[in-house]
């Protein structure tokens, strides 16, 4: 009688959480994030960046094209230009940790903001509470 109730209460506890509980990934959540930005770029982010709350940047645009690659604040950076916007997914491991959206402010410098990513119990890829972001061109 202990197992069976043992097993009915595990049971219960698989069925009641969300059949997924991992955390967004780069390339399904992330990239389709990414995909939903469709503007052609009308700015190129190429090279080195710095942030004070981050710390360094190094961004890779090649010339006429949306993608974006690189690294900064520890963290791998995916992303893509929209217009002038730059939306970025900040990533560990192919999981998702942050989302960033930023445009030029000025000449040399790019400012927006930056959220979280969701818990793992919750759907979607970032959080909607957002922090500001600035990021100036070495």
């Amino acid at each position: 009688m202990k197992h069976l109730a043992t097993t009915l209460i595990l049971l219960l506890v698989c069925i009641s959480f969300p059949t997924s509980l991992a955390a967004a990934k780069v390339e399904v959540e992330g990239k389709a994030w990414l995909d939903s930005q469709k503007d052609p770029a009308e700015i190129n982010v190429n090279g080195a960046w710095e942030s004070e709350d981050w710390g360094a940047f190094h961004l890779v645009q090649a010339e006429g094209s949306r993608e974006v690659s690189g690294n900064g604040g520890g963290y791998e950076i995916t992303g893509v230009v929209s217009g002038k916007h730059l939306f970025m997914i900040f990533s560990t491991n192919h999981t998702v940790e942050y989302c960033a959206t930023v445009s030029p402010n000025g000449e040399n410098s790019l400012a927006g903001t930056y959220s979280n990513r969701k818990s793992r119990l919750h759907s979607g890829l970032c959080q909607e509470s957002s922090r500001p972001m600035n990021m100036t061109r070495k």
